[in-house]
């Protein structure tokens, strides 16, 4: 690690970084929230520490208090109905009591007052956030990568730059994104098919752990994954952030920027433009490249909108186009080189680096067209209206012969029209929720020249949903939740039969989900959340009908026109807590399920083909039973130094087989030690942190199923330092990240091109990010 020690140097010689004497998290922050205009309090406001789960909700005089802080600076955000959400930076060195003031109008206090949390919110589930800074600190990094560091989620990956979140055992099509709070729409059926969307469109990732269909439809199974739309300025003023990573590992980096501001002196319109763009070259294994597994990447969106105190509109474009290779290694000509591209411990193909992307390959292009308006009606409701269009165009390369490999063996246009219709409404002093209804209209096209036959025919679908989802404070301390679904789809898919006769399969699924939920502050230091619900899917039309070489995979697959909607009743327990006056906090959260219908991609052999040798995997339902514990816990050893323990062990069972589940993740640990300076009045916020993660060999899978045995156990070293500096009406923050410092060579279960390489060796990413203006608060 000698190569950190010229870095870390200089940035203690810039900033001029001081120890200082610790002290213990006994502070009280107490205030009031009030309007701007006249001084009224804004009652049932909420108060939340930011990148802590600390916070509370504000009385109806909008007096609120927070315990158990430590010393030094800390931002509160800050939400109140009818008000644009702000952010405060507070600097604490004994108990302070403030003031905050809010934006609001008189015709909004009276519609907001008994508002106690948002009416969307799910309060039995389990959540968390990646707020602006940590998104900050993890640029360079994919959506799947940033919200990986969530206790119970792990990545799905197919090769080093290509991944998927796994949520509490379960992902593709069982986790659901939603991109700027529309259903992302893309050809999210593949394994190996990323989420076409930039994460830097938004400044904030929610993940809810658990099956929540009822609110957000099918798919969301296992979780759903949620960049939030950015709430745009409404007043005049400029701000921005610019900021740049460069990688060691591919040699290539990445660059981003935004810039958002109001129009003169008027209140309520504001605009946002944002844009980035990654380039990386092969990847790097302890010992050799990783051929063709390059990224090229670019993204922007633009925003905007007028609100006012009793409505609002936005319209918000984003376009992505990303081309990615696919390791060369995992192609090969026939069953022997496959047998013994398998056993080796170096990929059998391997070239000088390079930044330049060959067949097989994929090309993406992705567009989302959204326009959203909101108007408040009757007292206390509000009527959202959203209509979005997205299109996704598609393409995979592979090795062909007759220097053919420029045109794509799959070529897919997908075009999707989607709209929701939600009130949310408040009855009586307590119950509030909302009620709502969806539907898509989607057409899915194989666009002619592939020389090949489709790997998924072409098809229609319609969906059409209605839910409602209620809200019951008893007291101050506890709440409950409860909702329901009914969605019907109709599926409409143009294939051939044996005598290569068109055919028209005409689907139709109708399934309904419930949810139950409670959350209870047991103690002002102890909260447990409960929630108990039924989720669903109807089959993707990959999995009945998909029928030969997948190139982006490098597998043959095979499906199941049979198979029925999937359908799930999942119950988790969350306790969440401190202890020590604040001193050591942590979350554990128990979840178990049993899932009918359950679709799994299983391995069943090899295949000999023109293109050469592949594994083949075959779509199949069973009965399964999924359970597991993931957790958090942080201890402050003094006002700068902490620790924090994570964990995510799962397990899962087929029923109907009676063995253990395909592909469940490993049982995995990480531990960090952490350092944070910064003192009143400080211009500069240093920090270092060092990071162990330990991930298991599984030991719980299916018994000569897979190509081969699950790989053995690994350990990971990683170090951060960054420093952040206030410079006039901007913030510079530095930053450097070593991953697999000790450049340990390892295969993860989760990574489908495991069988022919290693993943990637050390990596060393240096960040430099400035933010100015309104932006930087």
């Amino acid at each position: 690690m000698s190569f950190l020690r010229p870095f870390v140097a200089l940035l203690v010689l810039l900033f001029g970084v001081q120890l200082r004497a610790q002290e213990r998290c006994l502070l009280v922050l107490s205030g009031s929230v009030v309007d701007d205009h006249d001084g009224a309090p804004l009652g049932f406001a909420r108060v939340q520490v930011v990148g802590a789960s600390q916070g509370v909700v504000a009385d109806a005089e909008g007096r609120f208090r927070l315990d158990g802080l430590c010393a030094g600076p800390l931002e509160l955000r800050i939400e109140h109905l009818g008000c644009q959400p702000v952010q405060r930076k507070v600097d604490l060195m004994t108990d302070r009591t403030i003031t905050v003031r809010l934006e609001h109008h008189a015709e909004e206090l009276k519609q907001a007052e008994v508002v106690r949390e948002r009416p969307d919110e799910n309060v039995g589930m389990s959540r968390a956030a990646v707020d602006r800074a940590a998104m900050e600190r993890s640029m360079g990094r994919s959506l799947a990568e940033m919200v990986a560091g969530v206790p119970g989620v792990t990545v799905l990956r197919s090769g080093p730059v290509i991944a998927k979140p796994v949520v509490q055992g379960l992902s593709g099509n069982r986790v659901l994104t939603l991109n700027q709070g529309v259903r992302q729409e893309d050809q999210q059926w593949g394994g190996e098919h990323a989420p076409d969307l930039d994460p830097f469109s938004t400044d904030r990732i929610e993940l809810v752990k658990g099956a929540a269909s009822v609110q957000y439809g099918s798919d969301a199974l296992g979780g759903v994954v949620i960049t939030s739309p950015v709430e745009l300025p409404r007043e005049g003023g400029v701000g921005g952030a610019v900021g740049v990573v460069g990688t060691s590992n591919g040699l290539g980096g990445t660059a981003q920027a935004v810039l958002e501001g109001g129009i003169g002196h008027l209140r309520g319109p504001g605009w946002r433009i944002q844009g980035s763009g990654r380039l990386l070259g092969d990847g790097q294994a302890p010992g050799y490249v990783l051929s063709n597994t390059g990224l090229r990447e670019g993204a922007g969106s633009i925003a905007v909108g007028y609100h006012r105190p009793r409505s609002g509109a936005e319209l918000y474009y984003s376009y992505l186009a990303r081309e990615v290779g696919i390791l060369r290694a995992a192609h090969v000509g026939n069953l022997t080189d496959l047998e013994n591209a398998i056993a080796r411990d170096e990929p059998w193909y391997q070239a000088p680096f390079t930044h330049a992307i060959d067949a097989p390959r994929q090309m993406v292009r992705h567009h989302l067209l959204k326009a959203h308006g909101e108007l408040r009606v009757a007292r206390r409701g509000q009527l959202e209206v959203t209509y979005a269009y997205q299109a996704n165009d598609r393409q995979e390369f592979d090795i062909r012969r007759g220097g053919r490999s420029a045109r794509p063996a799959l070529d897919l246009f997908l075009a999707t029209h989607s709209a929701d219709l939600v009130l949310k409404h408040h009855v009586g002093a307590r119950l509030h929720g909302k009620v709502g209804a969806n539907g898509v209209l989607q057409t899915n096209v194989n666009i002619p020249g592939t020389g090949v036959s489709p790997l998924i025919p072409d098809f229609r679908r319609n969906l059409l949903g209605v839910f409602v989802l209620e809200h019951l404070p008893l007291g101050d301390r506890v709440e409950l939740e409860a909702g329901a679904r009914m969605e019907g789809a109709g599926l409409t898919v143009y294939t051939y039969d044996a005598d290569d006769r068109p055919v028209t399969d005409d689907l139709r699924f109708l399934n309904g989900a419930g949810s139950l939920g409670a959350n209870w502050g047991v103690s002002d230091s102890l909260r447990l959340r409960f929630n108990l619900s039924s989720a669903f899917r109807p089959p993707h039309v990959s999995e009945l009908y998909s029928a030969g070489l997948h190139h982006g995979a490098a597998a043959i697959e095979e499906g199941d026109a049979s198979l029925g909607s999937e359908r799930m009743i999942k119950g988790t327990i969350d306790l969440e807590g401190s202890a020590w006056r604040g001193r050591l906090t942590g979350i554990v959260s128990l979840h178990a399920g049993r899932a009918d219908g359950f679709i799994q991609l299983r391995p069943d052999g090899v295949e000999l083909t023109i293109r050469g040798a592949f594994p083949v995997f075959r779509y199949t339902a069973t009965d399964a039973f999924i359970w597991g514990v993931d957790g958090r816990a942080r201890l402050r050893l003094s006002r700068s130094w902490s620790t924090t323990l994570e964990w995510s062990i799962v397990r899962g069972r087929d029923l109907v087989r009676d063995e253990w589940l395909y592909l469940m993740p490993s049982d995995r640990g990480g531990l960090l030690l952490a350092w944070q300076g910064g003192d009143q009045g400080s211009r500069m916020r240093p920090e270092v942190a060092v990071r162990s993660s330990l991930v298991l060999r599984q030991t719980r899978y299916p018994v000569d199923l897979d190509l081969a045995d699950p790989p053995p156990t690994y350990h990971l070293l990683g170090l951060s330092a960054a420093i952040e500096r206030r410079m006039g009406s901007g913030i510079l923050r530095v930053g450097i990240e070593g991953n697999n410092l000790l450049n340990t060579r390892y295969r993860d279960l989760m990574d489908r091109f495991r069988y022919y390489a290693d993943a990637r060796g050390v990596e060393v990413l240096l960040r430099l990010g400035y933010t100015f203006g309104r932006r930087a608060g």
